[in-house]
């Protein structure tokens, strides 16, 4: 009988819990107090039950102010990274090396409007250069600038699986897949509209789509073309479980229109130019066509019962410019190739996780406008080639230390090879 009593007092209790917490928790607590008093309930029961109720109540409290929010701002979501970076770089030949210390700073967030449309907005560190969120610690301490990052909205039809579209100027890596940045800097969010979309075919086969039109400049009020582009890629993903492999295949056309005769903003001066630099307009328009791949494989050494390397993959990027819009029929210097292997964790996400990965990279003078390659690379030029070796190490959650080392020198331009290196602590939040 007695065992009878306690459980139901303290299903009661239970019960009504979430109502005693308004009452004070100085009563319930002198209510638990006088049921050990009583033997109905024991210390340790008593513990355990004042913990419930006070989880109880702050659960109520959240729920309250969560329902008393606006709906946009209870989907938000926050994300962000901090970079602090020493950098040395020096060209062969050169009176003087340089050595640097930068900082990156990028915020996120994204808010679900409805159920098939989000909006997204990021700020970070830099200045106006496209290629590049640092900022340079310099000029005696003064507040550098935060600026607009992206700002899209992105929607996906429910009554069309596997498609999302996006406008305004938003993330890359969703809409173009490109497994080196031979061709495109990371920094790079285009502005325009683009759209995705993937099928699976049958299990471990998933085809997929990516088109869009990116605007590049406006002219202001001239009868001269503003200078655009746009894009196809189609491609398939294979997935073999049983084996441990992955594979990415996909092809891609890039036409650009209104390139031929401008002078673009962040150009490198390294395409070739209408009448030489002084002219300052291009003389391609850079249509061209590519191919992308990656191969990777899990465990790669398991057969030798060495598990501690959990991936491997080799991977790379080709680019021909197509483009015979001088009447030449064909672009001299406009080929360009990456090729590149990673080995260790897929992601480094956590303490003692690690990845080593290195790329060759060879970018002719004319293979693609040099408002686009990476600018680590002799600046972002084309007509280079060269080395880059990475080497990246988790030392606590969300907390990596990275290496990256990078050789180029020009193809056919007399400058002398330069050497830059890297060092950076990546936060992630």
């Amino acid at each position: 009988m007695k065992n009878n009593i306690r459980i139901v007092i303290v299903i009661a209790i239970l019960l009504g819990a979430a109502q005693m917490c308004f009452a004070g928790a100085t009563q319930v607590d002198a209510l638990i107090e006088k049921l050990v008093e009583k033997d109905i309930l024991s210390k340790a029961e008593a513990i355990k039950l004042k913990g419930e109720i006070a989880a109880d109540e702050k659960l109520a409290r959240e729920e309250g102010l969560k329902q008393s929010l606006p709906s946009w701002v209870q989907g938000l979501k926050l994300k962000g990274d901090l970079r602090l970076r020493t950098q040395w770089e020096r060209r062969q030949h050169a009176a003087e090396e340089r050595y640097r210390g930068r900082i990156r700073y990028r915020l996120g967030m994204e808010t679900k409007v409805s159920d098939s449309v989000i909006v997204a907005a990021g700020i970070a560190s830099g200045g106006d250069d496209p290629r590049s969120t640092n900022q340079t610690f310099e000029n005696s301490f003064q507040h550098p600038d935060l600026r607009l990052d992206y700002a899209y909205a992105e929607f996906t039809p429910p009554e069309v699986k596997g498609l999302k579209m996006a406008g305004g100027k938003f993330l890359m890596k969703d809409y173009l897949w490109t497994p080196t940045d031979l061709l495109w800097d990371t920094d790079i969010n285009p502005e325009g509209g683009s759209l995705h979309y993937e099928h699976q075919i049958v299990k471990g086969l998933t085809g997929y789509l990516n088109t869009g039109i990116w605007v590049i400049d406006e002219n202001g009020a001239t009868d001269r073309s503003d200078p655009f582009m746009h894009n196809v890629q189609g491609g398939v993903k294979i997935k073999n479980e049983n084996l441990g492999v992955e594979a990415n295949l996909a092809g891609v056309y890039y036409a650009f229109h209104g390139l031929k005769a401008s002078d673009l903003d962040h150009e490198k001066n390294t395409n070739t130019q209408r009448g030489g630099v002084a002219d300052g307009v291009l003389l391609y328009d850079y249509d061209s066509a590519g191919v992308s791949a990656e191969v990777s494989l899990k465990k790669p050494l398991g057969f030798l019962g060495v598990d501690q390397v959990e991936h491997a993959a080799v991977f790379g990027d080709y680019i021909h410019n197509v483009d015979s819009g001088d009447g030449r029929g064909k672009v001299d210097d406009g080929y360009g190739w990456a090729l590149g292997a990673r080995l260790g964790d897929k992601k480094v996400t956590n303490w003692a996780q690690w990845q080593l990965k290195y790329i060759y990279a060879h970018l002719e003078k004319d293979a693609f406008p040099d408002i686009f390659p990476d600018s680590d690379r002799y600046g972002g030029s084309t007509d280079m080639r060269g080395h880059e070796v990475m080497a990246e190490f988790g030392i606590n959650k969300n907390t990596t230390v990275g290496l990256d080392y990078y050789q180029i020198k020009r193809l056919r331009a007399s400058e002398a090879t330069e050497h830059l290196f890297q060092g950076d602590i990546v936060f992630k939040f």
